[in-house]
């Protein structure tokens, strides 16, 4: 009975080596950081320009407008989204540039907001991405 106790304290140690010895050797390489660091900035740029154009609309139309018809992004700096029929209103533009908030905001033909977005390269109207 000595020898299976043994046994099994043997057993479990080599298991927890192997185990130490796996998560040891398996590390994220720089170029995985890098690629978790872009898709939580592109994540998080994604989220931060549908909540605040959203409300913009939606302040502006007096409906809330949903999923975009279209949008554009660099995945870094700046997302446009457009809107197709939202309330009284048949085109909703916006564009939010990270650390400057919204850069233009357009209903139908009237500009409600435009400011110059420095250091980017987000063009007037998206290339479209529909979904």
């Amino acid at each position: 009975m000595e020898s299976n106790v043994v046994k099994g304290a043997i057993g479990f140690a080599i298991v927890m080596i192997v185990g130490f010895i796996i998560v040891g050797t398996t590390r994220e390489t720089p170029q995985e950081k890098m690629q978790g660091a872009f898709l939580q900035t592109s994540n998080l740029l994604s989220s931060l320009a549908l909540d605040k154009c959203t409300e913009a609309v939606k302040n502006e139309v007096g409906s809330r407008p949903y999923s975009p018809s279209q949008s554009d992004s660099d995945h870094v700096k700046y997302v446009t989204l457009i809107w197709d029929n939202v309330g009284s209103a048949k085109r909703a533009e916006c564009r939010y540039v990270m650390d400057q908030g919204i850069t233009l905001l357009k209903i139908d033909d009237r500009t409600v907001i435009e400011k110059d977005a420095m250091a980017t390269t987000a063009p007037g109207a998206p290339r479209s991405m529909n979904h």
